[in-house]
């Protein structure tokens, strides 16, 4: 339940924000160029709230549907223009400041993100160390030369702070199939150059793992202890015994070096009887506990009700991408440019078919990530704002009849003919349009549902 609530509000938030910085584009655009505004409207449907107000009495809303947003102005549209209103209707507006009003929403998102990711620069995203944990055999990684223990100092001259801090990059390079490039250390100091061939590694994506399952490379992970930090009221682990601060030192025989050890070792588990090793202030006990089944994606794991203990302090020390104020907005303008690059690219891909289309998302998949993100952290929260606002901006500038880019196609015929499309033809492109959004949509949704069942 906390989860759907997390969600709700996540999505809720993200697309408040992201369609008032859209709409709000198309708006102050509108102002600056003197079109009256007659209705600025956040959501779709009945208004649940209204109000009128400036010389002009422009109409604040907030729809009932909240799934989008809209601008509308003088002269757009059915609707007389009176004489001494003329000069303000937007249709009797040169096409410069036609275009200027239109492209102003998506402009407006690509400066949301390019801000969001400033901030997030300045406060800093903190990583994992980027010390190579595992190399699964026979994967590219491996041949490429990566070894346990190795360290990379940069990628493509790029210094490396964190595990994923140019991840983004590292994914423009894959869908460009150009090569990636990283200095390493192993543990005899000396320093290694690997080469990465990335063509052919885009049909393998299913995400932006590059590391994990394109290169077959792993993080090393904190460790961290086996140690019961709190154990549930009338929980296998209670009924056994076990008790706060004890050390979980081996399960039927086989060795716990860490939580995760642990974790695996119960999970598989489940209602059988075992035998637990501890370590209880210096002396070594064992205890029986019976694991008891849960369902998890659709699939029973062994749970005995522990949790694990506080790890601040080892959290603590990770290292954090941090970056000081000037560079920090080349930083943003840089991630904003190659996540507009990256989805183009993956838009491409899609639909020569190199990668499948089950990597459209729609409401549900954003509103699922808006709340993970937000249950994290603000700065979480904030990148997946920022990709968001990047993906609505380039959407909307597609030439795709009744997306804004769509409209900047009909000024440009109109600029190269010297005359309006015929509104016969214009019709025509907002029904194929919006045939084909609906169809896009209807896509995303059945993937949502698709992945919602397989949880």
């Amino acid at each position: 339940m906390e989860e759907i609530l997390y969600s709700i509000f996540g999505f809720l938030v993200a697309v408040g924000v992201l369609v008032t910085v859209h709409e709000w584009g198309h708006y102050a655009a509108a102002r600056l160029v003197g079109v009256r505004v007659l209705k600025f409207s956040i959501g779709f449907g009945r208004s649940v709230w209204e109000r009128s107000s400036g010389v002009d009495g422009t109409t604040y809303a907030i729809g009932i549907v909240p799934l989008g947003g809209y601008v509308k102005m003088l002269g757009e549209g059915t609707g007389d223009v009176l004489p001494g209103d003329a000069h303000r209707a937007f249709d009797k507006k040169p096409l410069w400041a036609r275009a200027f009003i239109v492209s102003a929403g998506p402009v407006a998102n690509l400066v949301l993100a390019v801000m969001i990711y400033w901030l997030v620069s300045l406060i800093g995203v903190v990583g994992l160390p980027p010390v190579v944990g595992s190399v699964q055999p026979d994967s590219v990684g491996k041949a490429a030369g990566f070894r346990i223990d190795d360290r990379i100092l940069t990628v493509n001259a790029r210094e490396v702070k964190t595990w994923g801090e140019h991840r983004l990059f590292m994914l423009s390079q894959v869908l460009a199939a150009s090569p990636l490039h990283f200095e390493v250390a192993g543990n005899d100091e000396g320093k290694r150059r690997i080469s990465v061939a990335t063509s052919g590694l885009a049909e393998q994506m299913t995400g932006p793992a590059l590391f994990e399952k394109m290169l077959g490379i792993q993080p090393r992970l904190p460790t961290i202890p086996a140690v019961v930090g709190d154990v549930v009221p009338d929980s296998p682990a209670a009924l056994a015994g076990l008790v706060v601060g004890d050390h979980i030192l081996a399960i039927e025989g086989h060795k716990i070096t860490d939580w995760r050890e642990l974790v695996q070792q119960i999970s598989t588990r489940a209602d059988q009887e075992v035998v637990i090793e501890i370590d209880r202030q210096g002396m070594r006990q064992q205890r029986v506990v019976r694991p008891k089944g849960a369902k998890v994606g659709g699939v029973t794991v062994g749970r005995i009700g522990i949790a694990v203990m506080d790890v601040g302090e080892i959290f603590g020390d990770l290292p954090k991408a941090q970056y000081s104020l000037f560079p920090a907005l080349l930083n943003g303008l840089e991630r904003t440019w190659l996540t507009t690059t990256v989805t183009l690219r993956m838009a491409y891909r899609m639909i020569l078919r190199d990668i499948g289309s089950e990597n459209l998302s729609g409401p549900i998949t954003i509103g699922h990530f808006a709340g993970q993100s937000a249950r994290v952290g603000l700065v979480p929260f904030l990148v997946f704002l920022a990709l968001v606002s990047v993906s609505l901006g380039v959407l909307n500038l597609l030439p795709i009849p009744l997306l804004d880019g769509g409209h900047l196609l009909y000024l440009l015929i109109e600029g190269v003919t010297g005359r309006p499309l015929p509104e016969k033809v214009m019709l025509g492109a907002q029904v194929l349009g919006g045939g084909f959004l609906a169809i896009l949509f209807s896509l995303a949704f059945y993937n949502d549902v698709t992945r919602l069942i397989s949880l």
